[in-house]
């Protein structure tokens, strides 16, 4: 299907810079939620505390091994003082980011903030803004697990635009700390308030009230050119703080105004819709551009400028700390007696609008600067009195002392170009108790990632004693006796290392982004070789930070090895585990059930059209000969049941069941039928039938064998149209009566709501009549755990009801118990067994096991909705049942399922899974259509509306309780995979025919060779028999007598030989001929060799459609591969047209991404002609599907896969590694698999990012490369150029200009007039290393000389075989200020091969420069016109 067509753009990639970020409680009551903007893409997480993983953790020892004389075996035996396989010594949490939903908005969004309600109303509310002047109210949606959009808010109107050149579309939003207003920002100096409801009122018909616009400067208070503004807290009526300038400069008129800018604290009155000024504080410098409200005891704002930090409180200014010593010039007169000199030293330069900071306790501020450097502000004075501020600079690095040095990575960790900046408030437990004196902030990245934090302070100091006090003291003393002796400010200056040290930075979490994008380019990727697997290469970030950025659309994995299994066309491919099982006290267990997680595969089975191979796994394959595997026939799955003690094999005309040494346990025949398609699940094993039927067999503990379980009819009347088992390791599948239990509160509110209140003792009379007491529930998902569920269940129930008459049936049992009041669950054992059916009329059904209840279900699946909503579930009425839908209803459905068959959007397959490890519980449901269509959904709890309503309106009624439905409901997870093509079936039958056809023609034309081959053996015989008999002949020529007898002796010596050559017309290295055709009398052979297929594909009539569809049934192929460990992901992988994986990372979000494994048909099937193409022959579907993939886990790879192509090539590959395990690796828990790797980190070896090119040739890549230099004007006079130019030039032994020769300004000196001089980037043309991204060599460009474009051209050249070569071209330009005139430079670089350096093998190419010319202006694009540049 060809993808559809975008009349303007088409978005492949959603954004990923985090531009604005806010904490709140936003999906339920009591969550830490995170709401991050990314251009118009608005994602919710939750913080969540999953368990810390050691570094140091080792395998516990579980096993010892007995004496040599032991009574039974020398084998292993489990100690009793053992512990829990991957058991810590400490269970210690920590705090990591999962991503709940991500929804694409319809415009950018510019601003958003928390609507706190407080804990009467629950959640709590985002409000977003959008250009121009334009603000939602949105909500969450538990019901659909989405974003519901409570209200929109439109100020776009021609009464409050300004008529000037600067419309101000800042859009910034503001929110009070109290919740009772919001304000947006419009137009310049208006503001947009919108009052909301207070908290705890549930009487209020909306949560908001109808919004007023104050315009600053008409409202009598005289307030223009607003920069910022923020809410304060502690005031009875909303409070702002103005951040204005009333008389605007600029720095050339700092001679004339430096002091220009004012804060102004203004009282909202919501009931009147007006505004009056509290008080304010002017003479402010001019360059102050943000605010920063600090909360009580110290309060007031803090003002950051370029140069200098201002504290404010109550319409005073309290100090001024200087940044650098060209602050002084920019600050009046009248203010000099408020300078803070602490800080001077520093020579910092803030951008305060790419600068983020956010409050650490009272009076600790931590600012993240625009170069990504990190500083500590510490408020020190008395109170309010803030006498100064004192910095400390705690990670990053001093660019402007160094820009060269790198600091220790672990301040590397937190060195970020921040964005945005927030505080999180979660609620800790008790394995996390270690954490509540930690504050945990989000730092969003602009360039690259995002950053989840922990900051503590050891010493836990309080905003206003410590050595706050003591500073202040010191000062104090300074002012009354003047400067302190050297010996006190030593003290001093240590006592301010102390406090900085005292803080400790943690990175617990962090997000991935990959803009901003500076330059790009498409190149193949080195790890696969492969023309088609191109990889798209980024430069991101900006002068001062960048990484590149390797982004690919398919997962390419690593190929371990590749080749061609022997015999026919390979269908199928499984490997299992099974542990030996030994006799130890008595009882058969398993000695190595320990290390599950670290056992390699058993067996590998392989399945043809008419066999089975059977190998054992491990770094060789080797094939077994005899097994108990059945091989006469084709396998439909291979799995483990019995705790990975057994495994079971479902072939075409029944079950086997084999043990660790390969021996058959168990042999079950299908009568008058065959399987089609099977799935396993310990202990279950459902099987379909080619009848339409379905059956389900159980594995038993205590003997170890299969027996048919009952079944519902429907299941043997061919209604089931899939099938799924599913084991809920996790129980998170609950039920609504559980729900409730849970939720007392929620359904109180619902009560009171309806004026009837429900109390704690109607929940505590739920289960008063249950007598029977409650199993424990599930199974423990641990393979020890997994032991105890090995017992037969006749005796389990024993055990747990042997309170009664233990001579009952378990029948008598169960009615009794049943008879008694006890809960289903506790009859049934509450069994985490699931299993799903699709019947024909498109209804999901969940049954538990192993009674077949029916406990959710969901009406057409097929339309793949965006949520899956539950029906009410009747017990007594199965969801097949045809007799209990109306004729009306019936015929309805039917024709809504012929209409969607019609369009090709029929189910194929469904699998319910658990992605995520044993610490995460999501559960995902997949569904396949016939057309290769993937939808994916998550799983979450929702009690049915029926419960709740009828529980609310009669909770005394506790026949109500006896409903066991799930508290379930499904939400569709987007993705941009598309495998959609309804004609896939049919091309797929179509291939296997023609690859069938190929092998038939192969092993024909083997045949012919071989028999031409004994045909050349049988005449060379006989020409020496004849050669011989005419030797001897000639010897006897004298005896005339005896030549006729001679001659009939040697005539019968011929035909004697020719009697005892074997005619074999098998060929000797014939690996796919049958045994059947082994030896053939050579007239059976015909005459006329079999000509290879040409190079066109085959005319589709010769083909059968429903001759195929009954010889390749590809509608009932098992496509869902669940991989509990993909490289370190669990992961279901979906073979077919178009093969995925679908994995989740540690966001907990499933990402789908398409897997490109090569595909090569074997050498046996193409011709010896040159160029065939196998995909023109109609062998290979152009689409390169993949028809089998198992796990496959060795010591040589580990966690991989074993995949089969659809030419029968079996490949072994793995992920490559990720980013989690190594910085610069690959990351799949994002968009596309991404690789960053940041600049100036020893693995690339680059610094900033300008550009980048790809070199076809060498397949290499060029990137412009930066690093920042500080900026002086040059010498403007031209005779102190050319004094100080001869003087240069003769002290380097030089030849001195000419007289009167100008000097261009790039060559002249620089005049150091500031101390302060503004950074700009210095340019290199670097060649990086394919494999590795580290640079290898490197050209470095004039100062101030600015990479402009860059790209590979190809152009003409006489050296060249075809008469052009890809060259990378290079276009600059000089940079100086707006006085001189521009120039620019071209340049030509080849690559070229050179000997690598000794150990570095990636060094065996290097950067040539063939021309460069200086030109007039900056040459800003390059491109090729007929070879020419």
């Amino acid at each position: 299907m060809r993808d559809p067509v975008y009349t303007y753009c088409r978005e492949i990639l959603p954004p990923s810079v985090v531009e604005h970020a806010t904490s709140l409680s936003f999906t339920r009551p009591g969550a830490c939620n995170l709401a991050l903007a990314r251009g118009n893409l608005l994602e919710v997480y939750e913080v969540g505390l999953v368990m810390k993983k050691s570094d140091d953790e080792v395998p516990s020892a579980e096993y010892e091994y007995r004496d040599a004389g032991a009574e039974e075996f020398d084998l292993p035996m489990i100690r009793e003082d053992q512990t829990a396989p991957g058991q810590r010594s400490k269970n210690t949490k920590q705090p990591q980011l999962h991503l709940i939903g991500r929804w694409s908005l319809h415009g950018k969004i510019m601003d958003l903030r928390a609507v706190q309600r407080g804990k009467a109303q629950g959640v709590d509310r985002l409000l977003l803004s959008f250009a121009e002047a334009k603000m939602s109210l949105v909500a969450f949606d538990a019901d659909t697990q989405s974003i519901a959009t409570e209200s929109i808010h439109y100020y776009e109107h021609d009464a409050l635009k300004q008529r000037t050149f600067n419309d101000g579309q800042t859009c910034d939003l503001r929110t009070d700390p109290e919740g009772r207003c919001a304000a947006l920002r419009l137009y310049d100096d208006q503001l947009a308030v919108l009052p909301f409801a207070a908290p705890g009122d549930l009487t209020a018909a909306k949560p908001y009230a109808d919004s007023f616009v104050v315009n600053l400067r008409d409202a009598g208070i005289g307030v223009r050119n607003v920069r910022d503004f923020v809410f304060l807290s502690g005031y009875l009526e909303p409070t702002l703080a103005l951040l204005h300038e009333q008389d605007p400069t600029w720095p050339g008129r700092a001679e004339e105004a430096v002091d220009t800018c004012s804060v102004t604290i203004v009282s909202l009155d919501l009931g009147r819709n007006s505004v009056s000024i509290l008080n304010a504080a002017s003479k402010l410098p001019y360059d102050c551009r943000t605010l920063l409200p600090v909360p009580e005891p110290v309060g007031g704002v803090m003002v950051f400028a370029s140069s200098s930090i201002t504290h404010v409180a109550n319409g005073a200014i309290s100090c001024i700390s200087l940044l650098n010593h060209a602050a002084k010039h920019g600050i009046g007169a009248s203010m000099q007696n408020y300078l803070d000199e602490t800080n001077v030293d520093l020579e910092l330069v803030l951008d305060p609008c790419g600068s983020v900071c956010t409050l650490v306790g009272s009076n600790t501020v931590v600012l993240w600067t625009q170069y990504g450097s990190v500083f500590l502000l510490r408020l020190a004075g008395n109170g309010r009195l803030i006498k100064r501020i004192v910095a400390k600079q705690i990670a990053g690095t001093d660019i402007r002392k160094n820009p060269h040095e790198l600091t220790a990575p672990v301040w590397d960790d937190i060195s970020i170009l921040p964005s945005c900046a927030t505080e999180l408030h979660l609620v800790y437990d008790d394995d996390s108790a270690h954490l509540s004196d930690e504050q945990l902030f989000f730092i969003g990245g602009r360039s690259g990632r995002s950053l989840l934090v922990g900051v503590r302070d050891a010493n836990t100091l309080d905003s206003t004693s410590g050595d706050s006090d003591n500073i202040a003291e010191d000062d104090i003393e300074a002012e009354l006796y003047g400067d302190a002796p050297p010996s006190s400010t030593t003290n001093k200056s240590s006592e301010r290392e102390e406090w900085a040290a005292s803080y400790t930075t943690t990175v617990y979490d962090e997000i991935v982004g990959t803009g901003t994008v500076v330059g790009m380019d498409i190149g193949v990727s080195a790890a696969s070789g492969a023309a088609e697997n191109l990889e798209m290469v980024s430069c991101m970030g900006n002068e001062w930070r960048g990484s590149l950025c390797i982004q690919q659309r398919h997962i390419q994995p690593e190929i371990v090895a590749s080749f061609d299994l022997p015999g026919s066309p390979v269908r199928g491919v499984w490997t299992v585990r099974c542990l030996r099982e030994y006799n130890i006290g008595g009882v058969m267990q398993a000695a190595d059930l320990a290390s599950l997680a670290d056992l390699s595969d058993t067996f590998m089975v392989v399945s043809r059209d008419t066999s089975t191979s059977v190998f054992a796994a491990g770094d060789e394959l080797q094939e077994l000969e005899r097994t108990g595997f059945y091989i006469n026939g084709p396998t439909i799955d291979v799995g483990e049941i019995l705790g990975y003690t057994r495994v079971v094999q479902v072939h075409t005309h029944g079950l086997r069941v084999v043990n660790a040494s390969g021996r058959e346990v168990q042999s079950i025949g299908f009568d008058q039928d065959q399987a089609v398609i099977a799935e396993l699940s310990d202990p279950y094993v459902l099987v379909r039938m080619r009848s339409g039927k379905t059956v389900v067999f159980e594995a038993s503990s205590d003997s170890g064998r299969l027996r048919e379980a009952a079944v519902p009819s429907y299941f043997e009347g061919g209604q089931v149209v899939a099938a799924s088992l599913f084991e809920d390791m996790h129980h998170v599948l609950g039920t609504n009566r559980e729900w409730a239990e849970r939720n007392k509160d929620t359904l109180n509110d619902q009560a009171r709501a309806s004026g009837e209140a429900m109390h704690d003792g109607d929940f505590d009379n739920l289960y008063a009549d249950a007598t029977v007491k409650k199993r424990r529930r599930g199974v423990d998902p641990t393979a020890t755990q997994r032991q105890s569920r090995r017992k037969h269940s006749d005796d389990v129930f024993d055990d747990l009801y042997d309170e009664g008459d233990s001579d009952k049936s378990d029948e008598e049992e169960t009615e009794d118990a049943k008879d008694e009041g006890a809960r289903p669950e506790d009859v049934r054992g509450d069994s985490p067994m699931y299993v799903l059916v699709l019947t024909d009329s498109g209804d999901l059904n969940v049954l538990r096991l192993p009674q077949f209840e029916r406990v959710w279900t969901t009406r057409r699946l097929d339309n793949l909705l965006d949520t899956l909503v539950g029906t009410q579930v009747d017990g007594a009425k199965l969801a097949s049942d045809s007799s209990s839908d109306s004729d009306e209803e019936g015929t309805a459905r039917n024709h809504v399922a012929a209409a969607s068959a019609a369009h090709g959007r029929r189910v194929d397959q469904i699998q319910l899974v658990q992605l995520g490890g044993d610490s995460i519980t999501d559960t995902h449901l997949l569904v396949l259509t016939t057309a290769g269509e993937v939808a994916v959904y998550r799983a979450f709890e929702h009690c049915a509306h029926e419960y709740t309503s009828q529980r609310a309106a009669s909770h005394a009624d506790l026949q109500l309780d006896t409903d066991d439905s799930l508290a379930l409901r499904f939400v569709r997870m987007q993705h941009d995979v598309l495998a959609y093509d309804p004609e896939y079936q049919q091309k797929m039958r179509r291939v296997q025919a023609r690859q069938e056809k190929a092998y038939a023609e192969w092993e024909e034309r083997s045949k012919m060779q071989a028999v031409e081959k004994v045909e050349e053996e049988r005449t060379a015989r006989k020409r020496a028999v004849e050669k011989q008999q005419r030797e001897e002949a000639m010897a006897v020529a004298d005896w005339d007598e005896g030549s006729d007898e001679e001659v009939g002796a040697s005539d019968s010596v011929v035909a004697k030989a020719e009697e005892n050559i074997e005619v074999s017309v098998a060929a000797p290295d014939d690996i796919y001929a049958d045994d059947s055709t082994l030896s053939k009398p050579a007239q059976d052979i015909p005459e006329q060799p079999i000509t290879p297929s040409e190079n066109k594909p085959a005319e589709d009539n010769d083909i059968d459609d429903a001759e195929a569809a009954l010889r390749y049934p590809l509608d009932l192929t098992r496509k869902f591969i669940v991989l509990d460990n993909l490289g370190g992901y669990p992961a279901v992988f979906v073979t077919g047209l178009r093969a995925v994986v679908v994995l989740a990372g540690s966001k907990r979000y499933a990402r789908v991404h398409p897997i490109r494994v090569p595909v090569k048909l074997p050498p046996s099937l193409q011709p010896v002609e040159k160029g065939f193409d196998a995909e023109a022959s109609g062998l290979l579907m152009p689409g390169r599907p993949l028809v089998g993939v198992a796990r496959f886990h060795s010591r040589a790879c580990a966690n991989g896969i074993v995949v089969l192509t659809q030419s029968g090539t079996l490949v072994v590959a793995r992920l490559p590694v990720s980013a989690q395990t190594a910085r610069g690796g690959i990351e799949f828990d994002s968009a596309w698999p991404v690789r960053c790797i940041p600049a100036g980190t020893a693995h690339g070896g680059i610094s900033t990012q300008g550009g980048v090119a790809f070199h076809a040739g060498s397949k290499s890549y060029v990137a412009a490369t930066s690093s920042p230099e500080p900026f002086y004007i040059r010498e403007p006079n031209p005779d102190i150029a050319f004094r100080q130019a001869t003087k240069a030039a003769e002290a380097a032994g030089k030849p001195v200009p000419a007289p009167r020769t100008v000097i261009p300004e790039y060559q002249r000196h620089d005049l150091r007039t500031t101390s302060v001089p503004p950074l700009v980037p210095r340019f290199s043309i670097d060649l990086l290393s394919p494999e590795t991204f580290e640079t290898v060599d490197s050209y470095m460009l004039d100062v101030h000389e600015h990479v402009a474009a860059m790209q590979t051209l190809e152009l003409e050249s006489a050296q060249a075989e075809g008469g052009s070569r890809a060259l990378v071209c290079v276009g600059t330009g000089f940079v100086l200020g707006e006085d001189v005139m521009s120039r620019g430079r071209i340049y030509v670089f080849d690559i070229v091969d050179v000997v690598p350096l000794p150990g570095r093998p990636q060094t065996n190419r290097k950067l040539k420069l063939l021309y460069t010319e200086e030109v007039h202006g900056v040459v800003s694009a390059v491109g090729e016109l007929r070879g020419n540049l």
